[in-house]
Order: structure tokens, then sequence, then C-alpha cells
């Protein structure tokens, strides 16, 4: 035999014998199938595996970092676009507000002697070191203001005009400790004057006689006497009465109908009428009448030499003075 058919029959011959031997086997019985499911499904998952792994890291590093740029670009765009639009509701919000605002001033229709005109407060607490309860705002005498020209908000009275510049003006407000006004109670009609106390204390009202009647939550409207504010405008609400013993009149307490100084726009009533109120702002002595009633001054003399004698009718100290209680 040639060393030829010898390297034949050992490369192709003796293969193929062992491979159909080998096919019939498991023809018969099925080994060589049950371990090719086994061992390929091992080797196909020891293959797949790392690949997986691989796509999974690639997909997370792209979710975390490389798209959450372009995420954290438009979410800084979101946000400035929200804080624009919160803005811009604000703004629209507080135009909507100031329109109602003006809306309910130029609601108030005066007497015929008296004409209106809307101002803005830019200002607050003025005078020499703060000492008077004082506004400032943008209205003068060159638009008409005089001095003791009423100041009015749709809730009542504010105060007067205390000094009037070219454009602006202060504004003595009823809280001041120098404001007088002259005012009737709503249900029993009695005359009396509302004082100023201050800021934090109640207003007091004066010159009530100890059997007329007034009760707690009763309104007190400007009387017009004066002739520096109109009848009939609120100017606060009684909040405590402490019925005479020994004096004459009863101690009697109000509020204004709202914190003065949270205004933002009011109205000034001037005089078409020629009329001209006479009366300083504050005199000297500080106890000037600021509704520009005359009869002020004189009338306290009578009262309080009436109440000498008794010593429960004294001004009460003014750390007994209640504070005022803001609206909301």
């Amino acid at each position: 035999m040639s060393t030829r058919f010898k390297y034949l029959l050992l490369f192709f011959f003796l293969p193929l014998f062992l491979y159909f031997s080998m096919y019939t086997w498991n023809w018969k019985t099925g080994y060589l199938d049950r371990l090719a499911a086994m061992t390929g499904l091992d080797v196909a998952g020891w293959i797949m595996a790392p690949g997986r792994w691989l796509q999974n890291n690639v997909d997370e590093f792209w979710s975390r970092y490389v798209y959450l740029v372009g995420v954290r670009q438009e979410n800084e765009d979101l946000t400035l676009r929200v804080r624009d639009l919160e803005m811009e509701l604000a703004r629209i919000s507080e135009k909507a507000k100031s329109a109602d605002r003006m809306t309910s001033l130029l609601r108030f229709s005066p007497e015929a002697s008296w004409e209106k005109r809307g101002g803005r407060v830019i200002g607050q607490r003025l005078g020499p070191n703060a000492i008077l309860e004082t506004i400032l705002i943008d209205l003068g005498s060159a638009h008409g203001i005089h001095a003791n020209d009423p100041v009015i908000s749709p809730r009542g009275v504010v105060g007067r005009i205390a000094k009037p510049g070219l454009h602006f003006s202060s504004v003595l407000l009823l809280s001041d400790a120098t404001s007088r006004i002259p005012v009737i109670t709503s249900d029993g009609r009695v005359p009396a004057i509302v004082q100023g106390q201050g800021p934090g204390a109640f207003l007091e009202v004066k010159f009530i006689p100890r059997n007329d009647p007034v009760s707690p939550g009763e309104l007190l409207l400007s009387s017009g006497q004066g002739g520096v504010f109109p009848k009939g405008i609120p100017v606060a609400r009684v909040v405590e009465v402490t019925p005479a013993d020994v004096s004459l009149f009863q101690k009697v307490y109000a509020e204004p109908l709202l914190a003065l100084r949270y205004y933002e726009e009011l109205l000034v009533l001037s005089r078409t009428d020629g009329f001209d109120p006479a009366g300083p702002v504050v005199n000297a002595t500080g106890v000037g009448d600021a509704s520009g009633n005359s009869t002020t001054a004189p009338a306290e003399k009578p009262a309080e030499n009436a109440s000498t004698p008794a010593a429960p009718e004294a001004q009460p100290p003014k750390a007994t003075r209640h504070p005022v209680r803001k609206r909301s």
C-alpha cells in the first residue's frame, strides 16, 4: 500500500467513518443532542453576558451624563421662563389690584362744593426726627392742593394736608397727637371730637356727655363742623366705652377703619366755593386743631375745668393705651 493511499485513508475515510458512527449512535441514543443543548446554552450565555453588561453601562452613562447635559440646559431654560411668568403675573396682579383701588376711589362722589383729586403715597413718617405722623403724596399746589384739604380713602378719613409743596404734599394722619376732627356718632348722632394719640394707640373720642348713648362698634362720622371735612365721611369705629363715674364725660376710644400706613392711593378733596377754614396745622404749643375748627380749643377748657376736682377724669397714661388693632 502506497504512502499516498494511507494518507487518503487516514484524513478522509477515517473522519467520515467516525462521523457516521457518531451520527448513528446519536440518532439511536440522543446523547449528543442533549450534551449540545446544555453546553451550547452555557457557551452562548458566557459570550453574551459581557456584551449585555457593556451595553447596560453604556446606556446608563448616556442617560446620566451625556443625555442629562441637554436636560439640565432645558431645565434651566424652563426655570427662567417660569420666573419670568411669575414676575409678569405679579405685575399684572398688582395692576389689577391698583385698578380696583382706583375704581373704589373714583366711585366716591363729594358734595357739589368739593372736587376730588387722586394721588399716590410715595413716602411715610416725615417731619423733624419723625415726630409727626405724616405721609407724603404726589400732589401739590400745582395740582390745586391747599393746606387743610381733607385726605380720604374708600374706607374713610385718612388725615389732611399739613404742608403743600409744589408737586408733593405732606399729610397729617388721623392718628397724630395734634390731629382733632369733629365727628358725630352714627346711631345716636352725638357730637364729639376725635383726637389722635400717636402710633400704637387708640384714638380718643372726647366730650361725649355721660348720659349720651354710645356703644362699641358704632361708627364715627365727620360732622362737617369747621368746614375742613365734608359731613358724613367715616372716621373711626368705637372700640371701648367707659361710663363716667364722677366726670362729666365718658371715656371713649376708637380705632381707624384701616391701618393708616397701609394706604397706597388716596383722594384729596378741595373746596370750590372759596371757603378757607381758619387755624394752623400745628401751632407752637403742639395742640393746633387738626380739623381747622376754631371752637375746639375753647371747648376743651370748660371740660377740663369741670372735671378738675375729679381725679379719674385725668388723661390716662400712655402705657395703659391699647395698641391699634391692625386690619387685614
